[in-house]
């Protein structure tokens, strides 16, 4: 491609396209000239040169010198192109504005889009504003495993985030050899914020509330509802990015604090924490009798956190005042209880 065809394609990504971007060119080249000459030089077609300068003259690129022929010159690129791009520019992100607010009025919201519940798109900037999305939107918890880069466009979403709320929580796994300081002094503003370091990891992933989850990969991201995404990220994050991770910043277990969680492992994690403190941990717990498969509530204190040995088994006690009750997660059969919403009072 020679030098002019690089220029012309240039100046069509600034909306100096076809007739004009040659006018515009025959006119730097030329210094100045008469229209003739510029159709002559641009291989113009005469009727509409006349239009073409017209046009590049209301772009604010050339002026004219009135005469018998008239006679065009360019402006100094350095000054009049650069004013140029500035009102392109700005233009376009006011029509830019102006457009997504129409469209906006017409997009069907997700309340009412059917299947299927797995989206991907190869835009990795959509991905990470969808995942901001999904932090303000967080009504309960949820967790994330990313590496610095992805961890480190999002960090301030969710500082935000974790410093507005009293009741959430937010487990991270920090895929990277060593902590980055820079991502870690944001997060410690939160202490509803819990961050372990893992040096490997390959599935860099977020999920909230046990609605959305998303999975980054090197050039797309997937976005599912899908119950069963779901429990995969859900066992994939606690078995190979949780348990294994150091703790490098804890989440807060000081008396007075609630939590309102989706996420039984962390619900864990917390009360087992404030046992070891010498703190009381009451709780309120939803979810389904494993016997007879029908919704139930429970209250009482915590008085007990088992694990088996490879963790396949994971239950809290709770003392009800009509005998202790076990609490599984997600699947659970053992225990008395699934548990898909849990909410502790450390007192």
């Amino acid at each position: 491609m020679s030098n002019n065809a690089q220029i012309l394609k240039l100046l069509e990504y600034i909306g100096i396209r076809g007739y004009e971007a040659k006018a515009y060119l025959a006119l730097i080249e030329l210094g100045e000239a008469s229209a003739t000459t510029i159709a002559s030089k641009a291989s113009i077609p005469q009727p509409r040169v006349y239009e073409v300068l017209e046009s590049l003259l209301k772009k604010g690129l050339i002026e004219v010198k009135i005469g018998r022929p008239r006679t065009y010159r360019a402006l100094p690129p350095n000054i009049a192109l650069n004013s140029y791009v500035e009102r392109y520019v700005s233009g376009i992100y006011s029509n830019a504005s102006r457009l997504v607010s129409e469209l906006s009025k017409h997009y069907l919201s997700e309340s009412v889009l059917k299947e299927p519940l797995i989206w991907i798109n190869y835009s990795l900037d959509t991905g990470i504003e969808k995942v901001k999305k999904l932090i303000v939107d967080m009504k309960y918890d949820g967790f994330i495993s990313a590496d610095p880069n992805i961890l480190g466009k999002i960090v301030q979403a969710i500082t935000k985030k974790m410093l507005g709320t009293r009741t959430s929580a937010l487990a991270i796994t920090l895929i990277a050899d060593v902590p980055d300081e820079r991502i870690i002094k944001y997060l410690e503003t939160s202490n509803r914020i819990e961050v372990r370091l893992l040096p490997t990891g390959i599935v860099k992933m977020i999920e909230v509330d046990l609605t959305d989850a998303m999975i980054f990969g090197e050039n797309y991201v997937i976005h599912s509802r899908e119950r069963e995404v779901i429990i995969i990220t859900y066992e994939v994050y606690y078995f190979g990015y949780w348990r294994v991770g150091k703790v490098v910043k804890p989440l807060g277990v000081n008396r007075g604090m609630k939590y309102t969680l989706k996420h039984h492992w962390l619900a864990l994690d917390i009360a087992s924490r404030a046992l070891k403190e010498g703190l009381n941990v009451k709780a309120y717990i939803e979810g389904i009798d494993t016997k007879t498969k029908k919704t139930i509530a429970i209250k009482g204190y915590i008085r007990d956190v088992r694990k088996t040995p490879g963790d396949t088994i994971r239950a809290l006690i709770v003392e009800t005042g009509h005998g202790d009750v076990s609490v599984g997660g997600l699947g659970a059969t053992i225990e008395d209880v699934e548990a898909t919403y849990v909410e502790l009072e450390l007192e």
